[in-house]
């Protein structure tokens, strides 16, 4: 479950002082040093400093560089209402998979521009990755995603341009500490092909290898997946999903994400 090797008080404790001396090092990046904070990039580099550095800068350097998506990250900067209690493009499972992992379903066929700009929608989804790796079951155990693209179509692919996708696996992949160790991919109509395509070229392979496509077999999800995360029409809960709890499990932790924004590079530093 946590990484291999690494039970060890001792050991765990030299890499945190580690890689604390290493960010003091960056003098052009400001940085929370509290354990919790660090201990997210250290689980999810099995504890090497060097690597779990280079995420801390590669997560600040995403934040400065992307204004569109981290402009007001936070649980009442992330459209709430419009994308996930009226179009229900979001959700995370009240419960966990057979192997202790967190469930978040992306509706990615059902998003459209009209509903919110693709930005707006990449920050709701990072804000609920940011809000779940709050959690220590969730660092050392990873992610289960599911993605649905029913609706799917043309006028998703003038959204999805190369540079969009390459930055969105970029965030995800590289600069955030979250291990995704599954995702599974339904609804997808051919149209699809074009857009996974695109995708790959950018995606590490051990994470192209744990992508699932199930078609439009939906019931096979019921074997990998809670039944809050899987539609009515097969025989899933998803249309009673409680949001209204959600968003109060977030709201609740609104002054981590105000301490977090103001770190970073170009901020006012408060250095070693």
């Amino acid at each position: 479950m946590d990484d291999i090797n690494m039970n060890e008080p001792e050991k765990i404790s030299e890499s945190l002082q580690y890689l604390k001396e290493l960010i003091c090092g960056d003098e052009s990046l400001d940085c929370p040093k509290d354990d919790r904070f660090l201990l997210k990039f250290l689980r999810a580099r099995k504890y090497k400093a060097d690597a779990a550095f280079k995420t801390v800068q590669k997560y600040f350097k995403a934040r400065q560089s992307y204004p569109a998506v981290f402009s007001d990250f936070s649980p009442s900067g992330m459209l709430y209402d419009t994308i996930m209690r009226e179009n229900k493009l979001l959700a995370v499972s009240s419960k966990r998979d057979a192997l202790g992992r967190a469930v978040l379903l992306v509706k990615t066929g059902a998003w459209d521009a009209s509903i919110c700009t693709l930005d707006e929608f990449t920050r709701a989804c990072l804000v609920l990755a940011e809000w779940l790796l709050l959690d220590e079951e969730v660092q050392k155990r990873g992610i289960a995603c599911v993605f649905d693209y029913k609706g799917l179509g043309l006028h998703h692919l003038t959204q999805f341009t190369p540079f969009a996708v390459q930055r969105l696996v970029h965030v995800v992949q590289d600069c955030y500490p979250l291990r995704v160790k599954a995702v599974y991919v339904v609804n997808s109509p051919p149209i699809f092909d074009m857009l996974f395509a695109l995708a790959k070229t950018f995606l590490k392979s051990k994470l192209i290898q744990r992508v699932q496509l199930f078609g439009a077999d939906l019931a096979k999800l019921h074997d990998v997946v809670p039944d809050d995360v899987i539609p009515e029409e097969a025989g899933g809960t998803h249309e009673s999903y409680d949001y209204d709890k959600l968003e109060n499990d977030l709201l609740s932790h609104s002054d981590y994400f105000e301490e977090v924004n103001r770190y970073g590079y170009g901020k006012e530093s408060t250095h070693c």
